[in-house]
């Protein structure tokens, strides 16, 4: 008889082999559930701090934005201000503020109109619509800068013409008595917040809104046919009102879209205007979501490879070197993206070790990539506010001089490893000149012509990526840079100079190119700095013109009050003299009865050029009223004076002005002569001196010179 032990052996056999293959299949369950946990933790968190994060930068965005809005309200400010100062304002004379108020908004687009108001209410001048005549009285902005004295900001309306909303921003011109002449105004276009959306790359179905507290919206992007909506039941709109500030919130926006929201009030925009910046939900999570799908595939296929192992493999040595793959994907699960599984050989095991590897790999590159992404946007962010700070500094400065001290300390800041420098034209506007520069190479020669240069031939920005087959512009330094870019400055079409940035020829050669991104701030850059300089070229002219005499050329009584003091200071301190003479032209009124006042013009006119060219460049000629002049002296004596007064009186009987085919002339002068401290302890007393003795010359028979009486405490 057969036993039956044989028959048993390969049941027992096959029944421990499916115990171990199934045990084995199980070890191998459990050695990738950390991986597939450790993937969908790590999806978890991602996708908080991926809408964390969102809600963040839209704040940022924000806050930046407020704080662009400040700015534009900070240079209205400062424009107004400056046109405020002016003659034709204060006068009221319609036609000629008309005019220059039309060339300030030719410009600067930004501002859709600017204009005066006369004490009434009813506006004068106005570089567009409304016309002349219009009332604004009752206007939060007229009433308020009539009321302080001061600055005002009114609400937001729509203006007529155009349809978009504006803000309406007023500053008064007030005598010395403190009365006001006149109170100028702009319109401060929202279209700004369009161009701050484009220029922040958001992604696509993102919404820019501006919202007052009403719910009514003033500014959309990129849907504009929102604007004018109100939308009070929006739940970002009550999530503005119970916060009172800043804040995020993820609900649906205006258009019903659901977004990723944060907002912040418009600094100066008045109460309850607030900026909301929604960003998708999916483009935050995208990311994520393709990292965690990534994941899933490639623990997938771990998993099919190492079942397939396990039904062939069932020794020690094939659990041993999986559980180094556990050991490994523990790791991983506790957040150490470096663990890797080390074993060697050919078969499954090691093709699931290698694959395990390649999934930790890719987590940790996908790691990597957000944390590279996560710091260019810092990047980006940080060059947003180094241009915002920029743009502060330029809006601070009054001179072209300390407007390019400035582009020469942030150069540096916004281009680390780049060398660079910002030219300027010149007054010929044909020769560009290095007012900035920075790095520690030669970016070429001081000066050089404006032909010279691509970008100002051609307008636009021009980049060299390779300078071995490329085009090169002639100013290049030697020996020629690795490559390099220049951008005009040229703000509404009208070129100012050029920023010129470079990459050396020993840099490394990573750093052997300039990036799209970079070109993109060079051209921003670019375009901030243009109009920087073009408004401080403007505010220098506007303060130009407010100190001096528009017909004769010379400065004003105002200048001359303020710079007496200064000069007489001067000469008490450094016990120097200092002579005054007082100058009437004699029968001026005659001269008017009888040719007009266009020639009298046109005697004051020849006077002024006259009494420039006799005068040395550190003497003082204004015109003190009328046809009266008065001419500081800084160290002459009274005999010094008197001469280069007898001087003057010569030259001026020596004129002949020809006036619509006559000849006017001779033209006789009276002059009043004093000095410090011959004649007074300050120089109002001398000013008064000189104006004495020259009515006692106009008394004793005009063309003559008087030296005034000593004063009493002489």
């Amino acid at each position: 008889m057969v036993s039956p032990e044989p028959q048993c052996r390969p049941t027992t056999f096959g029944l421990a082999r499916a115990s171990l293959r199934h045990r084995l299949l199980l070890l191998v369950l459990l050695a990738v559930l950390p991986t597939v946990a450790l993937i969908l933790s790590t999806a978890s968190e991602q996708r908080r701090q991926a809408v964390a994060s969102a809600k963040e930068d839209a704040l940022r965005l924000a806050r930046l934005a407020s704080s662009q809005h400040e700015h534009l309200i900070e240079g209205a400010r400062s424009l107004l201000v400056g046109l405020a100062q002016l003659s034709d304002v204060q006068m009221h004379n319609s036609r000629a503020c008309s005019a220059l108020f039309a060339e300030v908004q030719l410009r600067f687009p930004l501002y859709k109109n600017v204009g005066a108001i006369r004490p009434d209410g009813h506006v004068f001048c106005t570089a567009s619509s409304p016309a002349p005549g219009v009332g604004e009285a009752g206007e939060r902005h007229f009433e308020q800068a009539r009321a302080t004295r001061e600055f005002a900001v009114g609400d937001y309306r729509f203006d007529p013409v155009s349809g978009k909303p504006v803000l309406v921003v007023s500053y008064p011109a007030v005598d010395g008595a403190g009365d006001v002449w006149a109170v100028v105004f702009a319109e401060l276009d929202l279209d700004w917040i369009s161009q701050f959306a484009r220029r922040a790359a958001l992604p696509p179905g993102s919404m820019v809104t501006v919202m007052d507290g009403a719910g009514l919206i003033l500014a959309a992007y990129p849907d504009s046919a929102l604007v004018g909506k109100s939308v009070p039941q929006s739940p970002v709109v009550q999530a503005i009102r119970r916060q009172a500030g800043d804040g995020t919130l993820e609900a649906p926006g205006p258009d019903g879209a659901p977004r990723l929201y944060a907002f912040a009030s418009l600094a100066g925009a008045g109460p309850a205007v607030s900026v909301a910046v929604g960003l998708p939900r999916h483009a935050a999570l995208a990311e994520t979501e393709r990292l965690l799908a990534r994941n899933l595939i490639w623990d997938g296929v771990v998993i099919l490879l190492v079942i397939a192992a396990s039904l062939v493999v069932s020794d020690l040595f094939i659990l041993r070197r999986v559980g180094a793959v556990v050991r490994a994907a523990r790791r991983l699960s506790a957040g150490d993206l470096s663990a890797r599984a080390s074993v060697r050989g050919r078969d499954e095991i090691a093709v699931m070790a290698r694959t395990f590897n390649a999934m930790a790999d890719g987590l940790q590159s996908r790691a990597r990539d957000e944390r590279e992404a996560r710091e260019q946007l810092g990047e980006r962010v940080n060059e947003l506010d180094l241009l915002n700070q920029m743009g502060e500094l330029l809006q601070s400065c009054f001179t072209l001089e300390e407007a390019y001290g400035v582009i020469g300390r942030l150069g540096p800041r916004l281009f680390p490893p780049e060398d660079g420098a910002v030219f300027a034209l010149d007054s010929s506007q044909k020769t560009l000149e290095a007012v900035a520069t920075w790095g520690t190479h030669p970016v070429g020669a001081a000066a050089f012509s404006a032909d010279s240069c691509w970008a100002m031939r051609n307008g636009r920005t021009h980049v060299v990526q390779d300078s071995g087959s490329d085009v090169l512009c002639a100013h290049l330094p030697k020996p020629v840079p690795a490559a390099y870019l220049c951008t005009p400055l040229a703000p509404q079409g009208k070129a100012l100079g050029v920023l010129f940035v470079m990459i050396d020829s020993e840099a490394e050669a990573p750093a052997h190119e300039l990036t799209q991104a970079k070109q993109r701030l060079a051209e921003a850059v670019a375009g901030h700095l243009g109009l920087g300089l073009a408004n401080v070229h403007l505010r220098e002219v506007l303060r130009i013109q407010s100190f001096h005499d528009q017909l004769t050329g010379l400065f004003n009584r105002r200048y001359m009050e303020e710079t007496l003091e200064r000069e007489t200071h001067r000469a008490r301190r450094g016990g120097r003299p200092m002579s005054i003479l007082m100058l009437d032209v004699d029968s001026f009124k005659q001269q008017n009865d009888v040719f007009g006042h266009e020639a009298g013009d046109a005697i004051l006119r020849e006077l002024g050029a006259l009494l420039k060219a006799s005068l040395r460049r550190e003497d003082i000629p204004c015109r003190y009223g009328g046809e009266e002049f008065a001419l500081v002296l800084p160290e002459a004596s009274m005999e010094g004076a008197a001469r280069r007064a007898e001087q003057i009186r010569q030259a001026v009987k020596g004129l002949r002005i020809p006036f619509n085919g006559r000849v006017l002339g001779p033209i006789t002068v009276s002059i009043g002569v004093a000095a410090f401290p011959d004649h007074g302890p300050d120089g109002h007393a001398v000013l008064q001196a000189a104006d004495a003795a020259l009515y006692h010359a106009k008394r004793t028979g005009r063309d003559r010179i008087s030296v005034a009486t000593l004063h009493p405490t002489v």
